[in-house]
């Protein structure tokens, strides 16, 4: 029995060491297949580790009747031209995107008005109490359950509670109230 047909009853008997042996085999002369179409050595890698992955992940080797060395090349041609038609499609999207005079000074605006709001935050989070400090750094920053922060620092839940209040309390009379509302969006998302 060839080594490919070896490789590929092992995939379809779900071995790992099957996989292994097959990245090991086809992986580098699959990045310089993928290279010759895509013309970027990185690029090329990225796509050759994302086949291996989908094609673990998704079991598609139970499909595979004829040789395996065929089902590969052929599904990462396909993966290729898929590459290059999605790039193509990006770079169409961003010439037909409209520019905005002078938008360079909007730009410069947002970013310093975004780094005036950080240096607000910062200096109202150091001036919070140590306790409260640590409360509101683990729980908001750190994404940390109030029972996970009161564990972590062996205090009570409540005691967390109360802190984070505080630290609200201190923050919203610290900070303007864009601030403020940036702090509360951001620290419900996580």
């Amino acid at each position: 029995m060839k080594e490919e047909q070896i490789i590929l009853k092992g995939l379809q008997q779900g071995s790992e060491q099957a996989y292994k042996d097959l990245f090991t085999a086809y992986f580098s002369d699959m990045v310089l297949y993928a290279n010759h179409y895509i013309k970027d050595q990185a690029a090329a890698e990225d796509i050759v580790q994302d086949f291996f992955i989908t094609l673990w992940f998704e079991k598609k080797f139970f499909n595979i009747e004829s040789g395996l060395e065929g089902y590969l090349y052929r599904s990462l041609h396909n993966t290729c031209l898929n590459h290059l038609r999605n790039e193509q499609r990006k770079q169409e999207k961003l010439l037909h995107m409209p520019m905005e005079k002078n938008s360079s000074p909007t730009l410069t605006i947002e970013l310093e008005d975004k780094e005036r709001e950080y240096k607000q935050l910062y200096q109202a989070l150091h001036k919070l109490p140590e306790q409260c400090k640590q409360v509101f750094t683990l729980c908001c920053l750190q994404d940390m359950k109030y029972q996970e922060a009161a564990d972590y620092l062996g205090i009570s839940i409540n005691t967390v509670r109360t802190q984070m209040g505080r630290a609200y309390k201190i923050l919203r009379n610290s900070l303007d109230s864009k601030a403020f509302l940036n702090l509360l969006f951001l620290s419900f998302l996580k």
